[in-house]
């Protein structure tokens, strides 16, 4: 499996091997006796991944609207603003909307100045079921989340840490909601 993976990304076998060894230990893969599979969630597991989910984005948001500078509040402002046209988009596929989603989040992170937080809240994202859950979600669902997304940067504009987090921490839940719609 190594030498194959390796030939299609003209790579050697090492990072390719390190990446299938890594993966096993964040728990995305399982071995079997076939090679490597993804492995598969249950719900509490997903359910537990959104609840830290909602803590650390949740709490940068608080950080964001308490530190953030205004350069990082522009990124964000731009962010936004790339993810609001993308997502109006009639003729943009739904995993390029989940892109932008994410760049919205990641600038939210960023824009609370604490790089550890970042980096738990980042490595948690591999955890992240969005473009399954874009794929069965409803245009007006997808509005109602790019709406949250507008009250979020409101609030951290307004230098409102108390909104910014509960504004969050519910918009995260509500992915999980959607998420458990399907699973």
């Amino acid at each position: 499996m190594e030498t194959e993976i390796a030939a299609q990304l003209g790579a050697s076998r090492t990072p390719v091997r390190e990446a299938l060894v890594r993966l096993v230990k964040d728990g995305l893969a399982v071995r079997s006796r076939h090679g490597l599979m993804v492995r598969e969630f249950t719900l509490p597991e997903v359910r537990e991944i959104y609840e830290v989910r909602a803590a650390l984005e949740g709490y940068a948001a608080r950080l964001a609207a308490e530190r953030c500078s205004r350069e990082a509040l522009a990124e964000l402002a731009e962010s936004l603003n790339h993810h609001a046209r993308t997502s109006r988009d009639q003729d943009v596929n739904r995993a390029r909307v989940v892109e932008t989603n994410a760049d919205f989040h990641n600038a939210v992170l960023a824009a609370a100045g604490n790089r550890r937080m970042q980096s738990l809240a980042t490595s948690n994202l591999s955890y992240f079921f969005n473009i399954e859950a874009a794929a069965v979600t409803s245009d007006e669902t997808l509005a109602v989340a790019l709406d949250e997304h507008q009250l979020i940067y409101d609030a951290i504009r307004d230098r409102d840490g108390d909104r910014a987090e509960t504004i969050v921490r519910g918009h995260v839940m509500a992915g999980l909601a959607v998420i458990e719609s399907f699973l």
